[in-house]
């Protein structure tokens, strides 16, 4: 591990000018903590802020390939990758693998290794087996099989080719492994250490484990209904989410991107990363399913501004104009002016240039200081809400869907200085937008509304297209000279990273022959049964 090492040369360079000075040296040479001089609240504070807060990563698998795929973004030249399904860069398909296990996943796994048996790390320990499964949960849902049992095992049991695990047996694996640590928890026992997701709280871990149970729980849906349904059952008696105070996220800090910066927001890096916010602008899709169900969530996540240079926001029309882009399309491809704006009593309000009539990401969610939600409570009672309709452990659909509409609405206001959703605008859009009664019109309902409380988290928003089909979506075929790489068919995973062929061979064939003999976009993971 860099860490490890650097922290090491630093010691024995200490050493070294120590000189002759070798009196008691064998009490300065013994470490109590056995730690190797790394505290593993630190590993663990790195970890958390990694996971969003690297730009050159979350541009490249979030905001370039996912995200786009669900339709939340066009404009920008790397939106091709998951915008109109062009492999362009085939290394951004890669960087989440990459990334996470040279440096998370060794870390964590490091964590999980170290305090072992360790009374006074034992929130710490049990906390980190959470996030782990978290961290894999990615993984293998964007990838297929990949290395977990085995994974981050080279330094201690040299094991440098792992094998590619059945995505079965991961997910298998993942419930042993939340069940436990939930168990371990014990607020009697020293807060988590590092922890800036829930502030060393081990009641919030708790009910974050469960809640990441009953989400991979519903991924089995179709593929093992049975298990699917024991698992958010399990979820459900050991106690989720119960409030937007629970929600699982990191908060930023306001710092512009410098290599290897990851304390402020990964995302609003990007988006500042040139000036008029690096081309990203809301699809049609998306603001216009907004603006059908009258959404007052589309004034948080999206703006209109007549220039945008650096940090700089320059007049804001958002009110008098909210445009959405072809999806797929680069913000040059729909070139007319817009022209002259003007209020709805006929005052003029500006001039809007081809460039900028189109919604970006807002200032409030491209701000550095902007969390980053990993899991919400309106996920949790959209879950809830379908458990309910499957008779899974819940009841009452329509009042968790409801619940789940207000929280999220609420969970707006966490973005810096953004505009608060008042409680009528929230009574009004319920009753104009009431999830339906009957199967499967309940269904659609529900996870659209995960579509948009999911905005800005591409990623989980991909794993929950794949599973449920919602929202149904209209994939991208062609525009102006841009064509699909795949004929119009949504990619359904992650290609694995070339190298692994070469580095790790024999398992890399293995799970390849498994799916068939060729390592496809299109080729689906385990659970993800047509």
């Amino acid at each position: 591990m860099k860490t490890l090492y650097n922290y090491l040369v630093i010691v024995a360079v200490l050493l070294f000018g120590l000189g002759a000075c070798t009196d008691n040296f064998e009490e300065i040479n013994t470490n109590p903590q056995a730690f190797n001089f790394i505290d593993p609240g630190v590993q663990l504070t790195k970890i958390q802020l990694d996971l969003a807060g690297n730009r050159e990563e979350i541009w490249r698998y979030e905001l370039g390939i996912c995200a786009p795929m669900m339709q939340y973004f066009a404009g920008s030249w790397w939106c091709q990758h998951g915008g109109q399904y062009n492999i362009v860069e085939k290394g951004h398909w890669f960087t989440l693998w990459e990334e996470m296990y040279p440096r998370d996943i060794k870390n964590i796994v490091d964590i999980i290794d170290r305090t072992e048996g360790m009374e006074e790390y034992q929130n710490t320990r049990a906390a980190s087996r959470i996030l782990k499964v978290y961290m894999f949960s990615k993984l293998t849902d964007l990838y297929g099989d990949v290395p977990y049992f085995d994974a981050a095992k080279g330094y201690t049991e040299r094991i440098f080719q792992p094998r590619y695990d059945k995505q079965e047996d991961i997910y298998a694996d993942f419930f042993v492994q939340l069940d436990e640590a939930v168990k371990e928890l014990d607020a009697s026992k020293p807060a988590v250490r590092g922890d800036i997701m829930f502030n060393g709280s081990v009641e919030k871990w708790q009910k974050f484990g469960n809640s990441l149970r009953m989400r991979l729980g519903f991924r089995l849906e179709k593929v093992n209904p049975t298990e699917a349904e024991k698992q958010v059952r399990a979820a459900i008696d050991g106690g989720v989410m119960e409030s937007n105070a629970d929600i699982c996220k990191v908060d930023y800090l306001d710092f512009d991107y410098v290599k290897s910066e990851n304390r402020g927001n990964g995302q609003a890096q990007v988006f500042h990363a040139s000036d008029d916010s690096e081309g990203y602008r809301l699809t049609n899709t998306f603001v216009d399913h907004l603006k059908a169900t009258n959404d007052p969530r589309l004034y948080t996540y999206g703006g209109t501004y007549l220039s945008v240079a650096g940090r700089e926001y320059g007049q804001d029309v958002t009110e008098h104009l909210q445009l959405g882009i072809t999806h797929g399309a680069m913000w040059w491809n729909e070139w007319s002016d817009y022209g002259d704006l003007y209020d709805a009593e006929g005052e003029y309000v500006a001039y809007v240039d081809h460039m900028h009539k189109h919604m970006m990401p807002s200032k409030y969610v491209a701000d550095f200081t902007a969390p980053f939600f990993h899991m919400t409570y309106a996920e949790v009672e959209l879950l809830l809400a379908e458990a309910a309709v499957r008779d899974w452990g819940a009841t009452d659909a329509e009042s968790h869907y409801n619940t789940a509409i207000r929280a999220s609405m609420l969970h707006c206001a966490m973005y810096p200085n953004s505009p608060v959703i008042g409680a009528d605008a929230v009574d009004e859009y319920i009753a104009a937008n009431p999830m339906p009664a009957t199967f499967p019109e309940n269904m659609k309902a529900i996870h659209d509304q995960m579509w948009v409380n999911l905005y800005m988290n591409g990623v989980e928003a991909y794993s929950s297209f794949r599973r449920s089909g919602y929202p149904e979506l209209v994939p991208f075929e062609s525009v102006e000279w841009y064509t699909s790489g795949t004929g119009g068919v949504i990619p359904r995973r992650f290609f694995y990273p070339d190298f692994e062929a070469i580095n790790n061979p024999e398992s890399y064939q293995e799970a390849v022959d498994r799916m068939g003999g060729t390592d496809d976009w299109l080729n689906r993971v385990w659970w993800d049964k047509e």
